[in-house]
């Protein structure tokens, strides 16, 4: 049974750019990173700076080593938003219900703060500082357009822009550490890297014309025309 949070704050609902990282001696101004955010659900893709090319791969059988190491760092997930509003500043709780990447150490938990048009996170249960910017209109509509129960796909829209999840088939080994990351579980034993790397999170720009992938852990992805609905992807 889900937990019964209420609604989001229209104030963090939309998508939502990250523009800085920092953690530590880590500043990350690069990677491609977006959170979407409705009255309940999130979805959230995170891309790291300098992705090789994948030209003339069209799926994960077709990459090289390099190419999967390289799409095993990658990081996103979906679930429900938990934002606690009677403390200052709000606390806001991501309940993962799907993970690309093993589960983390600490729950995914930061404190909000509305800069103008600037959101700033800063963590609970780890050091970090995250700047966000939202997209201009990605707040007009949020929703879920589709769900399947089955595979565990979801489909969320904010405005002109959707993301769509379409998690591995495969379950993560119960004995994985936590913490761990996949590509490190990839070396651990004898995991199949395909069924491994087979989740799909894509960010997709909504026009009148068209339903066009932007940016996807599956790069062949990017720059396809999608139908408004939740369709397994061909790996």
């Amino acid at each position: 049974m889900r937990p019964g949070f209420g609604p989001v704050p229209t104030c963090y609902r939309g998508l939502w750019r990250r523009t800085l990282l920092q953690a530590g001696d880590l500043r990350d101004t690069a990677s491609t990173v977006y959170w979407l955010q409705t009255e309940r659900w999130h979805a959230d893709i995170r891309i790291p700076a300098g992705r090789p090319s994948f030209e003339g791969a069209t799926s994960l059988a077709q990459c090289s080593p390099a190419q999967r190491r390289f799409l095993a760092r990658q990081q996103g997930f979906y679930g429900l938003t938990e934002v606690d509003t009677s403390v200052q500043p709000d606390i806001c709780r991501w309940h993962r219900l799907a993970d690309f990447q093993p589960p983390t150490v600490s729950p995914d938990a930061g404190m909000l703060r509305l800069d103008g048009e600037l959101l700033v996170e800063t963590g609970l249960h780890d050091d970090y500082l995250e700047h966000w910017e939202r997209l201009p209109g990605s707040d007009q509509t949020t929703e879920v357009l589709a769900e399947c129960a089955a595979s565990g796909a979801l489909l969320l829209r904010a405005g002109n822009w959707a993301m769509r999840v379409v998690p591995r088939r495969i379950s993560l080994p119960d004995d994985l550490a936590a913490g761990m990351p996949l590509e490190a579980a990839m070396t651990a034993g004898s995991l199949d890297e395909i069924a491994l790397l087979d989740f799909e999170i894509s960010l997709v720009r909504i026009t009148d014309i068209a339903w066009t992938i932007q940016h996807s852990t599956l790069p062949w992805l990017e720059r396809t025309v999608m139908l408004p609905a939740l369709q397994q992807t061909n790996q």
